[in-house]
């Protein structure tokens, strides 16, 4: 009997969908997990695998009952692990690396309050549309996913914006949480109101508003982002109240997403900390409006 028939047809596409690239991470914390005598996993079995990846992996596992987080570690579940899991999982690395695959993208949108308009004609352009993803499933999905580091870049930032970004910082287990935003639009504003609550949250406030001898450089570029795994690029503004506008964005891992990070982590790198003592660092005022976008 093969491997993939002894786990069967459901659980080893259910497997391969969830998992994707991690599979070949995932084969290794399965092989560890059946080997250890005690059927424990701490940091020091798991020092060989990737932290996010294995991270990802045994949240995979716990919702099948596989295994329970116990403090540092993990423990053997309520349900057994199948004894074919690590075979049928290295199969499946193999296979996934030999595929031409730099990464998926997914179309993200927010639609407008009213239904009168682009709701109404979107199905008249055939089933495409229902491959949509809502801004709010995608940006919890990026939140879920994040281990190291969640990463929120937005140029616009009301109160009711400021609330949601709130519950995405509060939702993730990420160790490191950043929030850049830039002086003018109000974004600034908004967050150094709040800045010792986000500081409680262990949220790292920056500013990127760099003076120049004319002017200033800084960005209008709208992102969320999970370590350098997962990322939201699109027009959604953390602008929340009765929208009328249509926001429109891509979800996208692989390659794509970790040259989004390389760009993310560059602003991260020249954008000045805020603090509460520090929260509106003085700059020239821009020569127009549309200097500021």
């Amino acid at each position: 009997m093969t491997t993939s028939a002894a786990i069967g047809e459901a659980l080893g596409r259910s497997l391969v969908e969830a998992l994707g690239p991690d599979c070949s991470t995932a084969a290794l914390v399965a092989r560890l997990l059946q080997s250890s005598p005690n059927g424990m996993l701490d940091a020091v079995r798991l020092e060989s695998a990737p932290a996010g990846a294995a991270l990802r992996v045994l949240t995979d596992f716990e919702r099948r009952g596989w295994v329970t987080a116990i403090g540092q570690g993990w423990t053997g579940g309520p349900e057994r692990m199948p004894g074919g899991i690590p075979g049928f999982l290295d199969g499946a690395a193999a296979m996934y690396s030999a595929l031409p695959h730099d990464g998926r993208a997914t179309t993200v949108v927010t639609f407008p309050a009213s239904t009168n308009g682009v709701v109404r004609a979107l199905p008249r352009t055939g089933f495409s549309y229902a491959g949509l993803v809502s801004s709010d499933e995608a940006f919890a999905r990026i939140a879920d996913a994040a281990v190291n580091t969640l990463t929120v870049l937005t140029p616009f930032l009301n109160k009711d914006g400021l609330d949601y970004v709130v519950t995405l910082f509060q939702r993730t287990r990420a160790v490191q949480k950043v929030l850049v935003v830039r002086r003018y639009g109000g974004a600034l504003a908004r967050a150094s109101e709040r800045i010792e609550e986000l500081a409680r949250l262990g949220v790292d406030v920056r500013n990127y508003t760099l003076p120049l001898p004319k002017g200033f450089e800084t960005f209008h570029a709208k992102v969320i982002l999970a370590d350098q795994d997962l990322a939201y690029v699109g027009s959604a503004n953390m602008t929340r109240y009765e929208r009328r506008s249509m926001e429109l964005g891509v979800l996208v891992d692989g390659k794509a997403a970790r040259v989004v990070a390389s760009v993310v982590r560059a602003v991260e790198i020249v954008a000045e900390r805020v603090s509460a003592d520090r929260r509106r660092p003085a700059f020239p005022a821009p020569a127009s409006s549309q200097e500021a976008r």
